[in-house]
């Protein structure tokens, strides 16, 4: 029997995750046959799948360059925030906040005697309580972290949706890591502009298209998503709706949407082999032999693109890292000047 170690903590849960709202996505994701990525991380065996395939693929944990380029980042961090008395780090999209760890680390060596106050935001209760834990491990004070559980994807305004769990800080550092290819440039860019303020800092990692032939880059990394484990842990939504892998095959391939001003991505596709229904609350959802629904996108950027994309919002990269192999990058961004 497992004990308890840890007293009950207190979550903020905001109104995007409340049961109606969820069942509204839920129903919306159904209804257009495109599966909200909210839906892949929400459930605790997601949860643990999704850091069980982290920890296999993601080149922040088996590529040590990885961690020279954010552990560069989160030095000139430091250096920009020197003077600063308290200083929130706020994760959107905090995953199991590995990357924060280190980021609060950093800030706690470099800029001794400041207060930090950490906020991890995710749509996972499962993953806030993860990276809460892994700040604490990393000498955070419990009562400096604030973890709020929101689904950024149905927000319509991420400033007023995160105030009540934000301090009065002067300096924040707004962490954007590994979000960036799950929003269409368009929805996301708007919204993060309109958070950040004058004196803070932004950093976003990028999932990158190595090498100078922008598709061929895109096309050469498909195994990092073609594998056993994303499989796994993308079927887990359509599973816990009472389907079976027997209903549909899932595919991997490289797309350029309209309107993605030439950005590819890759896209996780269920072709159903036979007819199909799910029933959600009081609708049933049916869909034909033949018929498509996707799970999952996830864009890949070159840092001139990103940069691009981030100038019309107001935001200006002060400087960025590019890891060896050319896959992940990291950008350290702030209102344009």
């Amino acid at each position: 029997m497992l004990r308890n170690v840890d007293p009950p903590v207190s979550v903020l849960i905001h109104p995007t995750q409340f049961p109606l709202a969820v069942e509204a996505a839920l129903h919306k994701s159904l209804k257009t046959r495109e599966m909200s990525h909210s839906f892949h991380y929400t459930t605790p065996k997601q949860a643990l799948r999704w850091l069980r395939l982290h920890e296999a693929f993601s080149p922040a944990q088996t590529d040590p360059d990885c961690l020279r380029i954010y552990d560069a980042a989160f030095a000139r961090c430091a250096v920009e925030l020197e003077g600063a008395r308290t200083i929130e780090v706020v994760s959107l999209g905090c995953g199991g906040g590995q990357k924060d760890a280190q980021l609060l680390r950093r800030l706690s060596q470099d800029l001794p005697g400041v207060r930090l106050r950490y906020v991890p935001v995710d749509v996972s209760p499962s993953l806030v309580l993860t990276a809460r834990r892994c700040a604490i491990d990393a000498g955070l004070a419990p009562e400096d972290n604030a973890p709020i559980v929101i689904d950024l994807a149905t927000c319509e305004d991420w400033a007023a949706g995160l105030d009540p769990a934000l301090g009065d800080s002067a300096r924040r550092v707004v962490c954007f890591f590994g979000m960036m290819p799950n929003f269409q440039p368009e929805a996301v860019l708007p919204q993060l502009s309109r958070l950040i303020r004058a004196q803070d800092r932004l950093l976003v990692s990028a999932n990158l298209a190595p090498g100078v032939d922008y598709r061929a880059g895109v096309e050469g990394v498909l195994p990092l998503y073609d594998n056993v484990l994303t499989r796994e842990w993308l079927w887990s939504v359509l599973l816990d709706l009472g389907l079976n892998r027997e209903d549909g095959r899932m595919d991997f391939s490289v797309n350029c949407p309209e309107g993605g001003d030439g950005l590819r991505r890759i896209e996780s596709n269920v072709t159903f082999a036979r007819a199909c229904q799910i029933p959600y609350g009081r609708a049933v959802y049916a869909f034909e032999a033949g018929e498509t629904f996707r799970l999952f996108f996830s864009y890949r950027h070159t840092p001139q693109r990103l940069v691009g994309q981030l100038s019309p919002h107001g935001l200006s990269v002060a400087a960025h890292w590019i890891n060896a192999t050319g896959e992940e990058g990291v950008f350290d961004c702030l209102r344009g000047v």
